[in-house]
């Protein structure tokens, strides 16, 4: 179930508030013998976090999120280097150094009843008995939409999201019934192409960005602010080169006549920027983070 975007939250008693952990969605699925885990586009993605086997238990699936805490608060820039390990060594090697946590948020299936037609209310109250008994971290709910926010807003917290209490789970759908607020203006865009350092020939200094529109990928813009060496090179090898340019036209060249690479709108990345100008373009952006979670045709900016 997804979430629709917000300028603010709504408030009332048919409300529940949580904080937005800045990590990686995942569906866990236990049985008293095993875990797998899920990202949102369906892929399993168990090897990765070998530390979460411990999370077995009765047969059951939870609807959180993988994220891991640096000086106690959520990093994404540290899960990133997890999150597309494939060896189990590596993974391992990796779980001793920044260990993640299951955040989990919804029980969607216990015991082998499905439990999605519920109202959340009642999937909460179960989720809080279950984890109790299986030592599972639950991320916690408020009340109150003013004081959420203003302390997820001093804790340094991505945003918050806003549940409706009688909302029925609604697997793969948007919704109103989910809201979310981010602190910061950020997007998914589709990168269209990759240039070259000046200072390194061959490597990954800025990538080009755009927003997938039904007249095909939009030029919204450059960003190279963000992608560290270890960062760059790991999307390079991402990035599918082709001949011609994506875009209907040309975008204008960088200073310096950086050489351009050309690539198939594949890959989705997040991207923070103060403000769009009237033409599309990004101002001031900063990259995130890869959305490997997403499909090309989300990366609507």
């Amino acid at each position: 179930m997804l979430a629709s975007a917000a300028t603010n939250l709504p408030h009332g008693a048919g409300w529940t508030y949580e904080f937005k952990w800045d990590g990686v969605r995942a569906l866990c699925d236990t049985t008293p013998t095993r875990v797998r885990l899920f990202s949102r586009r369906g892929n399993e993605i168990t090897t990765a976090y070998p530390e979460l086997a411990a999370l077995a238990g009765a047969g059951a699936t939870l609807d959180g999120e993988i994220v891991a805490f640096v000086d106690g608060r959520p990093s994404f820039q540290a899960l990133q280097e997890r999150m597309h390990v494939r060896k189990a060594t590596d993974a391992r090697r990796l779980a001793e150094k920044t260990p993640v946590t299951f955040m989990a948020f919804d029980l969607l299936v216990e015991d082998g009843i499905d439990l999605t037609g519920l109202p959340l209310r009642e999937r909460r109250a179960r989720l809080e008995v279950y984890a109790a008994d299986h030592a599972i971290t639950v991320s916690p709910s408020f009340d109150d939409a003013a004081a959420t926010e203003q302390v997820a807003r001093a804790s340094g917290l991505e945003g918050v999201m806003a549940k409706r209490l009688t909302s029925r789970y609604r697997p793969g759908l948007r919704t109103t019934d989910w809201v979310k607020l981010r602190f910061l203006n950020s997007g998914d865009f589709a990168v269209v192409g990759w240039e070259e350092s000046r200072e390194h020939p061959g490597a990954l200094s800025s990538l080009v960005l755009a927003t997938m529109t039904p007249d095909g990928p939009m030029f919204a813009g450059k960003v190279g602010s963000g992608l560290t060496g270890r960062t760059a090179a790991t999307l390079q090898r991402q990035l599918a080169d082709r001949s011609t340019c994506p875009l209907p036209e040309l975008p204008p060249t960088s200073p310096g006549g950086r050489v351009v690479h050309w690539v198939d709108p594949a890959v989705v990345v997040e991207v923070k920027y103060t403000l769009v100008t009237t033409d599309g373009r990004l101002r001031q952006p900063v990259f995130l983070r890869v959305r490997s979670d997403k499909d090309i045709e989300e990366a609507t900016g």
